[in-house]
């Protein structure tokens, strides 16, 4: 699969990019989606937050039936407040709401809001295959990670793992995306399982979906 950089963008927006992947294939790698001082910002403040104590593990279901399964994923998050963002958290936001307004006047999803989180797995950790709808919800249906890992290498591990899905296949998948810094990974949620192989050095993301107002499922 060829990821797009945003030097190969002139005429054509990097959101009308993005949007393009995701009516060819369903998924869009794109590299250089913020500035390389944004990717910087955002890790810096993102690893500061957590060695302040302000990363939970996180868990597996939803409401009421939440729950640590360190067997299926072992990361450590911390929740964005999207009402009042930080100043470097409200201009990736911005960025994202470009590509929301984009994918709507495109593809016509009735997105309304972004939800997300910055994601840490120390080395080792994992997530296993899943898909980032819950059952019985279809609230969430692009899902956008942002990886903030500087000098990333192939042998660090730590991949993203996309599989085709049982109503998408293809013999481009299931393909493997390194977790490079500046590179925006989006796709249709309820089309792609994927997982995060155990990396050998801390693992950085701004992870988060675009939602539907749940009145409308």
């Amino acid at each position: 699969m060829d990821f797009a950089s945003d030097l190969e963008i002139s005429a054509v927006s990097k959101y009308d990019k993005i949007v393009d992947d995701l009516v060819a294939t369903g998924l869009s790698v794109f590299d250089g989606f913020v500035s390389p001082l944004q990717q910087l910002s955002l890790s810096d403040e993102a690893v500061t937050m957590y060695q302040r104590g302000e990363f939970r593990h996180a868990r597996v279901g939803r409401g009421e039936h939440k729950q640590l399964r360190p067997d299926i994923r072992n990361d450590h998050i911390h929740w964005l407040d999207t009402s009042a963002p930080t100043a470097i958290q409200a201009a990736y936001l911005g960025e994202l709401e470009m590509l929301r307004l984009t994918i709507n006047q495109r593809l016509f999803l009735g997105l309304f809001e972004f939800e997300g989180h910055y994601a840490l797995y120390p080395p080792g950790s994992f997530y296993g295959v899943h898909y980032d709808r819950f059952i019985g919800a279809m609230d969430r249906v692009v899902t956008c990670i942002l990886y903030l890992n500087q000098d990333w290498q192939a042998e660090s591990g730590g991949a993203l793992k996309v599989y085709a899905g049982e109503d998408h296949a293809s013999a481009h998948f299931p393909v493997e995306i390194l977790p490079q810094s500046g590179r925006l990974v989006t796709f249709i949620s309820e089309l792609f399982p994927h997982e995060v192989l155990p990396a050998q050095r801390n693992r950085l993301s701004l992870t988060g979906w675009f939602r539907i107002r749940a009145s409308l499922n």
